[in-house]
């Protein structure tokens, strides 16, 4: 009896120093501050090979930490030492990760005070998410309300106003900056640009055909132009180009060089097939995509396109930019053609 007695009184000392020792490290856990514990932040390259195939996971919740270190910074002494080392993880193990891209930008631009951490950042990320028209447009943001420079902000937000389905105020922005700097070759340069630099082969061929289809959509206005002189002279709106060239009004048919066609809107607009299936693909992307989304929050494929709206995915559906076209949406394959 005594024998148990003095084991169960050791027992209890043990348990009860253990709990001490706990409850200490505990308490300097919850004092450790973010600078501390973000020492302990891995390589991305070491902590890529670490997670097992759940990379998309971890950058999930690095995400949130990177947000909640942001936030303690702003109401601290908003120096951001570790932001961009945080946001290099996170794109590394997830590269298409676009809100990191996108807020990061933000983040690094607006309360670091980084311009070139910002540019550098989102424009790591465009050959990983082509379709993001929001990574170009933070780009021409940066350049034009911070840097003051309007070329190198038209330049981008004619890629964000091309790339994916921009909202319209961005479309307008672009225009706007059109029309005090010559943003057909602006665009030109910057997807030249990018086909004699980019270490990315999928890229420079997305750079070519977008070049290819700035100077269809430049000869697109051309056409148009002399359309309207045209309908001036005749009183009537022609109903293919072959009228203008049997006119005189042309001297040939144009030739689009990506073996499409070009037609006439009823209001008198000539455009490019070749430029409307590039728009009409991202956009069935951007619905597909939307799609999926809906199909992981309600656990079923929508009835109808409309219900992305409905359930909050977005806040509206893109027109077809074919003249007239709707989609066709089919409820049991959950696919948009």
């Amino acid at each position: 009896m005594g024998r148990k007695l003095i084991i169960a009184a050791v027992t209890l000392g043990v348990a009860f120093s253990i709990c001490i020792v706990s409850q200490k490290r505990m308490d300097a856990m919850r004092s450790r501050t973010f600078e501390q514990e973000l020492l302990y932040l891995p390589n991305e390259k070491l902590l890529d090979g670490f997670t097992a195939g759940m990379s998309s996971v971890v950058a999930d919740l690095l995400w949130i930490q990177c947000i909640q270190y942001t936030a303690e910074q702003f109401r601290g002494d908003f120096k951001f030492v570790w932001l961009d080392h945080m946001l290099k993880t996170i794109t590394r193990l997830d590269p298409y990760f676009t809100d990191v891209y996108q807020w990061g930008g933000v983040f690094l631009a607006m309360l670091k005070h980084d311009d070139d951490a910002s540019i550098n950042l989102l424009k790591s990320g465009i050959p990983h998410n082509p379709t993001s028209w929001q990574l170009p447009f933070e780009i021409a943001r940066t350049y034009v309300l911070n840097r003051k420079d309007e070329v190198n902000g038209a330049r981008y937000m004619a890629m964000a106003a091309a790339t994916g389905d921009p909202p319209q105020f961005v479309i307008d922005w672009a225009k706007n900056l059109q029309q005090r700097h010559n943003m057909y070759d602006v665009e030109r340069g910057m997807w030249l640009d990018i086909i004699q630099h980019s270490g990315d082969e999928s890229m420079r061929g997305t750079a070519q055909r977008r070049l290819t289809e700035v100077d269809l959509r430049q000869l697109c206005d051309a056409l148009t132009e002399a359309l309207k002189a045209y309908s001036t002279r005749t009183g009537s709106v022609p109903a293919s180009l072959q009228e203008m060239v049997d006119s005189g009004d042309l001297a040939r048919l144009p030739e689009d060089p990506l073996g499409g066609s070009f037609i006439i809107t009823a209001d008198g607009t000539v455009l490019s097939t070749s430029v409307l299936d590039t728009e009409k693909e991202a956009r069935i992307r951007l619905l597909n995509g939307w799609i999926e989304k809906f199909e992981v929050k309600e656990r079923r494929l929508p009835a109808k396109l409309d219900e992305l709206i409905t359930s909050g995915i977005t806040h509206g559906l893109p027109v077809n930019p074919f003249p007239g076209a709707q989609w066709e949406y089919d409820p049991a394959t959950g696919q948009v053609k």
